[in-house]
């Protein structure tokens, strides 16, 4: 035999106070959030000052780890904040740091390149720099060294 128990009825008053306490504690976990996003900004300057996309293999959790973060706090922090998810905005680093290196020292091969901006090999890279640019990194030095309307390196995702 099967009995049904009924959930007492919460009179007005005490469902009014479960609901100030309620507020109060998502406020305070707001705030709490905000210090995290607060410390977590503060770590992802001096990671920028350092050109730490340049580190390569690193996963999302390690990159946390070394924010001080963990990879949650990470992913909402580039979704709220940023409205680009981490590993799209540390690539875009990558690249626009390797389109500079290309302007600069124009003797590296793609290999030293892709290696000196974090890809794991020159493949991924060029396959990068192709998605993003819409020339192979042959074809964008190319045309860097025989044309005036190339585009310089954008700083835009710092």
């Amino acid at each position: 035999m099967l009995i049904l128990h009924r959930q007492p009825k919460l009179p007005p008053l005490c469902m009014e106070t479960l609901v100030r306490r309620l507020g109060r504690i998502f406020s305070q976990n707001d705030r709490l959030g905000n210090r995290k996003m607060d410390r977590l900004e503060k770590a992802l300057d001096r990671w920028l000052e350092t050109a730490s996309w340049r580190l390569p293999f690193r996963t999302l959790r390690e990159e946390a780890d070394y924010l001080g973060t963990d990879s949650v706090t990470l992913f909402h922090f580039f979704e709220q904040r940023m409205k680009i998810d981490f590993r799209t905005w540390r690539n875009r680093l990558r690249l626009e740091d390797a389109k500079r290196m290309m302007l600069e020292d124009p003797g590296a091969s793609t290999a030293e390149i892709a290696r000196r901006t974090g890809f794991s090999d020159r493949s991924n890279f060029s396959r990068a720099f192709l998605s993003y640019t819409g020339l192979t990194p042959a074809k964008w030095r190319e045309k860097a060294r025989t044309s005036h309307d190339v585009p310089a390196p954008e700083n835009d995702y710092v």
